[in-house]
Protein backbone atom coordinates (compact mmCIF):
# COMPACT_ATOMS: atom_id res chain seq x y z
CA UNK A 1 0.00 0.00 0.00
CA UNK A 2 1.25 3.48 -0.87
CA UNK A 3 1.89 5.79 2.07
CA UNK A 4 2.88 9.42 2.34
CA UNK A 5 5.68 10.56 4.59
CA UNK A 6 7.20 13.97 5.14
CA UNK A 7 10.13 14.86 2.95
CA UNK A 8 13.25 16.31 4.60
CA UNK A 9 11.83 19.72 3.63
CA UNK A 10 8.70 20.48 5.66
CA UNK A 11 6.76 23.59 4.70
CA UNK A 12 3.06 24.35 4.61
CA UNK A 13 2.46 25.36 0.98
CA UNK A 14 -0.31 27.85 0.37
CA UNK A 15 -0.04 28.32 -3.40
CA UNK A 16 2.15 26.91 -6.17
CA UNK A 17 2.70 29.83 -8.53
CA UNK A 18 5.06 28.50 -11.21
CA UNK A 19 6.32 25.18 -12.54
CA UNK A 20 9.18 25.39 -15.03
CA UNK A 21 11.94 23.26 -16.44
CA UNK A 22 12.85 20.46 -18.75
CA UNK A 23 15.71 18.14 -19.58
CA UNK A 24 15.65 16.51 -16.13
CA UNK A 25 15.55 19.76 -14.11
CA UNK A 26 12.37 21.33 -12.71
CA UNK A 27 11.77 24.30 -10.45
CA UNK A 28 8.60 24.96 -8.49
CA UNK A 29 7.96 28.44 -7.12
CA UNK A 30 5.48 28.66 -4.27
CA UNK A 31 4.13 30.84 -1.49
CA UNK A 32 4.18 29.21 1.95
CA UNK A 33 1.73 29.83 4.81
CA UNK A 34 4.45 31.94 6.47
CA UNK A 35 4.01 34.34 3.46
CA UNK A 36 7.56 33.70 2.26
CA UNK A 37 8.28 32.71 -1.35
CA UNK A 38 10.41 29.64 -2.00
CA UNK A 39 11.83 27.77 -4.98
CA UNK A 40 12.03 23.99 -4.88
CA UNK A 41 14.64 22.64 -7.31
CA UNK A 42 14.70 19.07 -8.61
CA UNK A 43 17.64 17.73 -10.62
CA UNK A 44 17.64 14.39 -12.41
CA UNK A 45 13.86 14.21 -12.85
CA UNK A 46 12.93 11.13 -14.84
CA UNK A 47 9.19 11.73 -14.98
CA UNK A 48 6.61 14.18 -13.70
CA UNK A 49 2.86 14.65 -13.70
CA UNK A 50 0.81 17.73 -12.92
CA UNK A 51 -2.88 17.81 -12.08
CA UNK A 52 -5.52 19.98 -10.53
CA UNK A 53 -7.18 18.80 -7.33
CA UNK A 54 -10.16 17.09 -8.94
CA UNK A 55 -7.84 14.63 -10.67
CA UNK A 56 -6.36 13.59 -7.30
CA UNK A 57 -9.29 13.60 -4.87
CA UNK A 58 -9.68 9.82 -4.61
CA UNK A 59 -5.95 9.24 -4.33
CA UNK A 60 -5.50 11.78 -1.52
CA UNK A 61 -8.54 10.42 0.32
CA UNK A 62 -6.80 7.04 0.35
CA UNK A 63 -3.50 8.59 1.48
CA UNK A 64 -5.22 10.51 4.28
CA UNK A 65 -6.71 7.32 5.76
CA UNK A 66 -3.22 6.33 6.92
CA UNK A 67 -1.50 9.65 7.61
CA UNK A 68 1.40 9.48 10.03
CA UNK A 69 1.20 11.89 12.94
CA UNK A 70 2.70 15.29 12.21
CA UNK A 71 2.17 15.15 8.46
CA UNK A 72 1.31 18.56 7.03
CA UNK A 73 -1.56 18.44 4.54
CA UNK A 74 -0.10 20.74 1.87
CA UNK A 75 3.58 20.16 1.59
CA UNK A 76 6.35 18.10 0.00
CA UNK A 77 5.94 14.37 0.52
CA UNK A 78 7.73 11.16 -0.33
CA UNK A 79 5.63 8.17 -1.32
CA UNK A 80 6.55 4.76 0.07
CA UNK A 81 5.68 1.70 -2.05
CA UNK A 82 4.87 3.98 -4.96
CA UNK A 83 2.67 2.61 -7.73
CA UNK A 84 4.04 5.39 -9.96
CA UNK A 85 7.61 4.05 -9.57
CA UNK A 86 6.37 0.55 -10.42
CA UNK A 87 4.55 1.90 -13.48
CA UNK A 88 7.68 3.81 -14.55
CA UNK A 89 9.81 0.67 -14.24
CA UNK A 90 7.38 -1.25 -16.48
CA UNK A 91 7.25 1.54 -19.05
CA UNK A 92 11.04 1.79 -19.32
CA UNK A 93 11.43 -2.00 -19.63
CA UNK A 94 14.27 -2.00 -17.11
CA UNK A 95 16.43 0.45 -19.09
CA UNK A 96 16.67 2.76 -16.07
CA UNK A 97 17.71 1.54 -12.61
CA UNK A 98 15.01 2.44 -10.11
CA UNK A 99 16.82 1.57 -6.86
CA UNK A 100 17.62 5.27 -6.18
CA UNK A 101 14.36 6.61 -7.65
CA UNK A 102 12.09 8.51 -5.25
CA UNK A 103 8.49 9.57 -5.78
CA UNK A 104 7.73 13.07 -4.48
CA UNK A 105 4.32 14.74 -4.29
CA UNK A 106 4.03 18.48 -3.92
CA UNK A 107 0.59 19.89 -3.19
CA UNK A 108 -0.74 23.29 -2.26
CA UNK A 109 -3.81 24.49 -0.38
CA UNK A 110 -5.67 25.49 -3.53
CA UNK A 111 -5.80 22.89 -6.31
CA UNK A 112 -2.35 21.89 -7.58
CA UNK A 113 -0.69 18.49 -7.29
CA UNK A 114 2.69 17.61 -8.80
CA UNK A 115 4.17 14.11 -8.86
CA UNK A 116 7.90 13.89 -9.53
CA UNK A 117 10.15 10.87 -9.94
CA UNK A 118 13.74 11.91 -9.24
CA UNK A 119 16.99 10.25 -8.24
CA UNK A 120 18.16 13.15 -6.07
CA UNK A 121 16.42 14.92 -3.21
CA UNK A 122 15.17 18.43 -3.99
CA UNK A 123 16.83 21.58 -2.70
CA UNK A 124 15.02 24.61 -1.33
CA UNK A 125 15.94 28.24 -1.90
CA UNK A 126 14.28 31.30 -0.41
CA UNK A 127 13.31 33.97 -2.92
Amino acid sequence: MQRLKNCDITLDIELITLISGGNQKFEILFLAKDKETYKLIFDFVWDMRYSIENASIDRFCEFRKCLPEGLIDNSIFKVENSEYVQYFEQQTSGTRPIDALEHYIISDGIDTTIDILAVEAPSLVGC
